[in-house]
């Protein structure tokens, strides 16, 4: 009988590299084809999560930094993120007012906070009953806060001061506004995949639910957030 052992190995065993190779040809055959999809067809998709471009926007305002080809091939991974920046011309808008691709690096000066109220107060469809909105920003001081008008209170909140970084408690703030302002919107984030920049959207339950099935990135209620 011809013995299996020879020079030291057993030859009716395959080598690791054989296994590796076969691992490497199985993953490949069962990893999940990207299907291209119209632009169009995304965002007659997203439409079901109440996003959608504003009224000034035009299509090929999404091809500022992707091109449609681009968009196209990977579903939803950039075209999300390009629907949370603004127009690149004038009037420098939001492309959509439920997505925000937001750089944090934005506190210069008075009327800093002031914006992000406003912006935020767009986003979730001006539900909440503020008014007569003001800041103060001193960078160099270490000073910063925002007041503003809601449900007949004055409302007062400091900011902490880093440089010309915004203080993201003043989004979390808001939220917590919106939850006791007995409605089903929510803010929710990710503020850890994107560098210098963080990503804010505004959705109900329902919503948020279809968003997370289309979307390539992560993404929470922002109170959930470390």
């Amino acid at each position: 009988m011809r013995p299996l052992i020879k020079g030291g190995h057993n030859e009716s065993v395959p080598s690791l590299r054989s296994f590796k190779g076969i691992a490497t040809m199985m993953f490949s055959f069962f990893k999940k084809k990207i299907v291209p999809l119209s632009v169009e067809q995304q965002l007659l998709e997203l439409r079901k999560c109440g996003i959608c471009l504003n009224s000034e926007v035009e299509l090929e305002d999404l091809f500022s930094f992707e091109t449609r080809e681009a968009h196209e091939a990977e579903p939803y991974k950039d075209i999300i993120l390009a629907l949370g920046m603004e127009i690149e011309r004038e009037p420098y808008t939001p492309i959509c007012d439920k997505l925000w691709l937001c750089d944090y690096e934005r506190i210069e000066d008075h009327g800093a906070y002031v914006e992000i109220l406003n912006r935020l107060h767009t986003m979730t469809d001006s539900i909440l009953p503020i008014s007569n909105i003001s800041d103060f920003v001193d960078v160099e001081g270490g000073v910063a806060w925002l007041k503003f008008d809601f449900n007949g209170n004055r409302i007062h909140w400091d900011a902490e001061v880093d440089n010309d970084w915004l203080d993201p408690n003043i989004i979390v703030k808001f939220d917590e506004l919106l939850q006791t302002h007995q409605n089903n919107l929510r803010i929710y984030s990710n503020h850890t995949d994107f560098g210098q920049n963080a990503f804010f959207c505004c959705f109900t339950q329902t919503e948020f639910t279809h968003f997370k099935t289309l979307a390539k990135f992560k993404i929470f209620e922002i109170d959930e957030q470390s």
